[in-house]
């Protein structure tokens, strides 16, 4: 029985034997093969995942919170050595910070590890590569100890390890899936994405790594876009006023045209700055500026109520782009709607200012089909507007495109005109009407160019006042006179003083009186031998200023005078409080002397007043004796006109004999 028994059991041994070994080998091999298809599995999917992390470092070029991130895997079993290398080969983060700055050392397969790397690209761009050391020294280990131990335990160990690793393996492949999902997704672009995996292993610590950097990622994005919002509104926006730029509105005006001309509609342009706006830059700041630009913006966008586009070009030229215009009356409408709005005052930075502007209009398709052709002509409108007397709007017209150019190469001589010696002084006498002596004489700037020829004051004084080259050509003027009238004096000719023209700008620079006395000290001339006429209409603008100002200029010695009287809507009100010497009649009003206009009854109001006020009178534009007996006969002091003599050169001064006769 025991034989048998023993037999049986041996035949039961060797038929488990040949049983159940090949089916325990193939047991244990199947499970050593899935082992390592999941460790493989889960190596190349962290590789994936840390590539798409790293590919967000080199492309920011900032390895940081790369290095964050694989710090917490720098103890890791499974995990030896990770690596980060950019597209020059050089480590820029690695789990042995020894490693940062050197080349990306040659990978080398060991017994119990593997390498596994993978290159790191932005579309046909190499960015870098990563390189990640993984030990297999745990799977090793487990496999031998399987093997030593004993059959029968083996059988059910191997078959209650096959379950439970089959268990194990759909947890873990479950949370990695996740993961590469995840991962993916976010690949796709869909930021803020994240996973839920319980636990403390490895798995659930890179869970919450990639949740991290998940948020992270949705915070830079967010930023990002906003960022990249606040951008383009900047490229296509004022940044002073908001308003809408030149890029934005070429853009807009170029789809109005295409609407236009598929609706066979017109489209109207409305180009303009403010005028004299240089004044307020010059004479406050350029930070007062900005508050007007700012101001006249808001009041263009609360008048007009997002009915039309509104852009600012730069300075203080500004466009208005209507579209679907039916008749040209509505362009005008529009400038005269904006006309009026800037006439009511507006305050800033404690003052109040009076502003108005030039608008020059034309309309798609007549006056241009396209967007710079339809911004250059309305340009050239709104100077046709200055010319008229600003303040005004005017529509262009073909033939204003060459006055435009005409007056555009002038003021590019003009700006050469001082430096080559092509302007010079002419001088006109001021007669004394009781004595017939001279008793003065004004200093006229004359231009006589190569190209133009002689070019009268009217029209280069103009454009000198609008561009700013009144101010050096100014400064010459008032030199040039001092050295001259010094030079008389050196020589014994009996003029007694000579008459400069200051600009408004020149006043409102602020250093007008250094400047007047720098040029006296320079000529060593007298300051009684200098007389300064200004215009009224300055006055009118500031007269608080303007009456400081001329009392500085008149504590230097020097003689005031207000020239072209009558013509600046003269108030009486600040009259009495000018520091001023003279009253020189408009020769508008001289000219009528005779005639039955009210003109003539002015100017003999204005005798009175200047005679009242204990003023020297003088009449300008003096041609006939009849002006001047008349303006004698009135009680005016002094005379100057064709009448006496044109505007001579300094040498010929000293030619004129005194006019003893009676006028």
């Amino acid at each position: 029985m025991r034989s048998l028994k023993y037999k049986i059991s041996i035949v039961v041994f060797v038929l488990q034997v040949c049983i159940v070994s090949p089916l325990l080998w193939f047991t244990f091999t199947a499970y050593r093969d899935a082992d390592l298809k999941k460790l493989q599995s889960r190596e190349d999917t962290f590789l994936a995942l840390s590539s798409k992390i790293a590919r967000t470092a080199l492309l920011v070029d900032d390895s940081a919170d790369f290095q964050l991130f694989i710090s917490f895997f720098a103890t890791t079993y499974h995990i030896k050595q990770i690596m980060l290398a950019n597209q020059s080969g050089i480590v820029v983060a690695s789990t042995d910070p020894a490693n940062i700055g050197l080349p990306l050392p040659r990978l080398q397969q060991e017994k119990k590890s593997v390498w596994k790397n993978a290159e790191i690209s932005n579309a046909a761009e190499l960015l870098g590569t990563i390189a990640i050391h993984y030990s297999r020294a745990e799977m090793d280990e487990s496999q031998q100890a399987l093997m030593r131990r004993g059959i029968p335990i083996a059988l059910a160990a191997v078959f209650i390890s096959a379950l439970v690793g089959l268990g194990m393996g759909y947890l873990l492949t479950r949370r990695l899936q996740a993961l590469e999902r995840a991962s993916h997704r976010m690949g796709e672009g869909e930021m803020g994405v994240t996973v839920k995996v319980d636990g403390n292993d490895e798995v659930a610590r890179l869970a919450r790594v990639f949740n991290e950097m998940s948020l992270n990622l949705q915070i830079q994005f967010d930023e990002l876009q906003q960022t990249q919002q606040e951008l383009a509104f900047q490229a296509q926006h004022d940044p002073l006023t908001g308003l809408p730029n030149r890029l934005l509105f070429d853009l807009r005006c170029s789809q109005a045209i295409a609407s236009a001309h598929h609706n066979h509609h017109s489209v109207a342009l409305l180009f303009f700055d403010l005028d004299h706006f240089k004044n307020i830059n010059d004479s406050y700041g350029h930070q007062v500026g900005d508050c007007v630009l700012r101001a006249v913006a808001a009041r263009l966008t609360m008048t007009l109520q997002n009915r039309h586009l509104i852009a600012r070009l730069g300075g203080d030229e500004f466009c208005v782009l209507q579209e679907r215009v039916e008749h040209e009356h509505e362009a005008a409408d529009l400038a005269r709607t904006i006309l009026e709005m800037l006439a009511t005052p507006l305050a800033c930075e404690q003052q109040e200012f009076f502003l108005s502007a030039s608008i020059g209009i034309c309309l798609y398709p007549q006056d241009g089909d396209d967007e710079v052709r339809l911004l250059r002509n309305a340009d050239t409108a709104m100077y046709r507007a200055k010319a008229a007397g600003r303040g005004a709007y005017r529509f262009y017209s073909r033939e204003q495109t060459t006055s435009v150019r005409e007056r555009t190469d002038m003021e590019q001589k003009l700006r050469k005109a001082v430096d080559r010696g092509e302007l010079r002084l002419d001088y006109q006498p001021q007669i004394c009407l009781q004595s017939g002596t001279v008793v003065g004489v004004e200093a006229l700037a004359r231009w006589s160019s190569p190209e133009f020829g002689l070019v009268a004051p009217g029209r280069f004084i103009p454009i000198a006042e609008e561009t700013g080259l009144i101010l050096p050509m100014g400064e010459w003027i008032l030199e040039d006179a001092c050295r001259q009238m010094q030079h008389w004096r050196s020589e014994g000719t009996p003029i007694p003083r000579v008459a400069v023209n200051l600009s408004a700008l020149q006043i409102q620079r602020g250093d007008i009186v250094d400047m007047v006395k720098r040029a006296l000290d320079h000529a060593h001339l007298p300051a009684d031998c200098l007389e300064l006429e200004i215009t009224e209409g300055y006055i009118l603008q500031d007269a608080d200023r303007a009456i400081a100002v001329l009392k500085q200029l008149r504590d230097l010695g020097v003689s005031i005078a207000i020239d072209d009287f009558g013509t600046g809507f003269s108030s009486l009100s600040y009259l009495h409080r000018l520091p001023i010497d003279r009253l020189k009649i408009d020769k508008s009003f001289v000219h009528e002397i005779g005639a039955t206009s009210r003109a003539a009854q002015v100017a003999q109001a204005v005798v009175n007043l200047g005679t009242t006020l204990g003023l020297t009178v003088v009449g300008e534009g003096v041609e006939s004796q009849h002006h001047a007996t008349t303006l004698k006969d009135w009680g005016c002091h002094e005379a100057q006109g064709y009448l006496y003599s044109p505007a001579l050169a300094p040498d010929q001064l000293q030619l004129l004999a005194p006019f003893k006769k009676e006028p």
